[in-house]
């Protein structure tokens, strides 16, 4: 398999819990190419390995529990429990649809097949070399975390943007990769895509940089207005390019 070399300085990249995810467990296309076909160096802190164990155990829970009703032809009786994270909430809600659309034997296999692979992901993102380097950083700066209240609802978000953050000041290149489009990327109605503001500047068809002050929240992307957080606390060093992986690979390119 032929390998990818970083373009420009970029050597490294802070991977969110959901690129993770994305990767080792659903197997998508971009975030496979992220981790097998690019030299680059996959980074994630000690809070998003436990996000990530945390959200597994969970996600075993369900799928077990489902497998224990699906063997007695019971699964119709199936009343989730302590589901207090939105994700979860939607991740039962698509994956109990797709059982009924089943049959026994079918839904029986798919369950042992989900338990199975989230084992592996385990194992081979946090005890295999080379894959992904944790980070044990120290704390987190409580006068960062204030500021990006402001911008991003999650708290669990917060604290991942706050690694990043001293990742990127501590000599990391300050890509951030994640696929969370409702808390950090912002939908298609927001600004655009970084790769889609970038053709604007170069074309001309956007506003002036001076403008930049006297514009309101309204008028920046979700990752504008964390940097203007973070920028605000530390300064433009610190800032980081927030990205899809689609986006990310697609300037590589």
């Amino acid at each position: 398999m032929s390998e990818i070399a970083p373009a420009g300085d970029v050597e490294d990249v802070f991977t969110d819990t959901c690129v993770l995810f994305a990767y080792a467990v659903e197997g998508e296309a971009d975030a496979k190419k992220l981790f097998e076909d690019t030299t680059l160096d996959k980074v994630a802190s000690e809070r998003i390995k436990r996000e990530f164990v945390s959200v597994a155990d969970r996600h075993q829970d369900i799928h077990r529990e489902l497998l224990e009703l699906a063997a007695t032809d019971d699964l119709d009786e199936y009343e989730p429990t302590d589901l207090d994270q939105k994700n979860d909430v939607r991740y039962v809600i698509n994956l109990y649809s797709d059982l009924t659309e089943m049959d026994d034997v079918e839904v029986v296999r798919r369950l042992n097949e989900l338990i199975n692979r989230l084992e592996k992901a385990r194992k081979e993102l946090f005890d295999t070399d080379g894959v992904l380097t944790i980070l044990a950083l120290d704390g987190v700066d409580a006068q960062l975390v204030g500021l990006l209240r402001g911008v991003v609802e999650n708290e669990d978000d917060i604290r991942v943007l706050c690694d990043a953050a001293a990742w990127s000041r501590n000599g990391g290149s300050g890509t951030f990769l994640t696929e969370d489009t409702e808390d950090l990327l912002g939908s298609d109605d927001d600004a655009g895509s970084a790769v889609e503001g970038g053709e604007a500047d170069e074309s001309g068809d956007g506003l002036p940089d001076s403008f930049a002050d006297f514009l309101g929240p309204e008028n920046k992307s979700v990752p504008e207005r964390i940097n203007d957080q973070i920028v605000s606390r530390y300064d433009t060093d610190s800032a980081l390019e927030i990205l899809s992986i689609e986006d990310f690979l697609t300037i590589e390119a």
